[in-house]
């Protein structure tokens, strides 16, 4: 949304700012996943929150900073988002696999099987999905853009396709991170109408997003209680689906249009989110290992678990960027010391 700010180096301050929000509530939902049988309640309903935006925003400014219509050039679209995705994936796929999923080091035969099925089943091991699903989505709007050459009714109808396709299968997923992929594309490319409106649109969505979701909370599903005929029915799953989905959008435009109109941040604020957002995908595939270490302490421990989690996750991905093998194959891509977020960030490379 023509975020602004953009620094001398030629990235914008505020992606990486977004990209940071983001990440901690990935932090923090799965730190709450530790807390089910001491605080059901609270895990439920924080989880829930941030669940319904924080992914879809990861793909909305993964579908903002893709190249601008005719300066795509496919070789290097595909071989960049390959290397940066589906590489890390497979090879987090391998260490998860070896240290945590049981029977999956066994034998040769039963890793072979382990590792085919998390290249068949996203949700097998369950904690690098999201890196194979938006490759995917990258691949196939990568593939739309070549033959479609960008036309956005034909990039608004491929949505309406990705929806409807019934045979998913293990990769349902894909039709919600697909839309707003797209969607952030079709964003950057009316950025700038959109940016004279930036504030209606982050306060209407800040205000509408709480409004749909407390609609679509089981218990307080309004077409239930009114018309009980409808519970269990195709009508009232679409209902709420279709609430659940509108309560999603109306988060990730309220944060991203906030985010655009906030040039009175402080700079120190703006680049303190920023060194997570550029560390995002390190922190995403290696905070798993902090936050699950910890079994059901205090609630009131979860700010601190928070944290440390942060701080250890992106400790480690400083490391790893220090070296070609690690940075490439873990982190998708080498990172000199200048590239670091110590310093003026780069250009956009995902």
């Amino acid at each position: 949304m023509a975020l602004g700010s953009v620094a001398r180096s030629g990235r914008d301050a505020r992606i990486d700012a977004l990209k940071g929000v983001a990440i901690v509530c990935v932090v923090l939902y799965h730190t709450l996943g530790q807390y089910w049988i001491t605080a059901p309640t609270l895990a439920l309903y924080l989880r829930e929150i941030v669940f319904a935006f924080m992914l879809p925003l990861f793909a909305f400014l993964s579908g903002y900073v893709q190249p601008r219509a005719g300066a795509l050039k496919p070789r290097q679209y595909f071989s960049r988002r390959t290397l940066g995705l589906m590489v890390p994936y497979v090879c987090w796929e391998v260490t998860y696999g070896l240290a945590l999923v049981p029977g999956a080091h066994d034998s040769i035969g039963a890793f072979g099987r382990y590792l085919l099925g998390t290249l068949t089943d996203p949700h097998l091991e369950g904690r690098m999905w999201y890196l194979y699903i938006l490759w995917v989505a990258l691949m196939l709007l990568g593939a739309l853009r070549v033959l479609g050459r960008d036309n956005p009714w034909v990039l608004a109808a491929s949505i309406v396709a990705v929806m409807v396709w019934p045979w998913w299968g293990q990769f349902k997923r894909l039709q919600w991170i697909y839309t707003y992929v797209v969607l952030g594309l079709l964003a950057r490319r009316y950025d700038g109408e959109l940016f004279k409106h930036r504030l209606a649109i982050g306060l209407a969505g800040a205000v509408a997003f709480p409004v749909l979701w407390w609609a679509t909370r089981p218990e307080k599903t309004a077409l239930a209680r009114v018309s009980a005929w409808l519970l269990g029915s195709p009508l009232l799953g679409g209902g709420v689906a279709t609430l659940y989905g509108l309560s999603t959008l109306a988060g990730v435009a309220a944060i991203a249009a906030l985010v655009a109109a906030s040039y009175v941040t402080p700079h120190v604020a703006l680049r303190a989110l920023a060194v997570p957002g550029k560390l995002s995908l390190g922190i995403y595939v290696v905070h798993f290992y902090f936050v699950e270490v910890w079994h059901e302490p205090s609630p009131w421990l979860i700010p601190v678990i928070v944290a440390v989690a942060l701080a250890c996750s992106m400790a480690v991905t400083l490391v790893l960027a220090r070296w070609r093998v690690s940075a490439t194959l873990l982190l998708g891509e080498r990172w000199t010391p200048k590239s670091l977020p110590l310093g003026d960030v780069k250009t956009e490379t995902l």
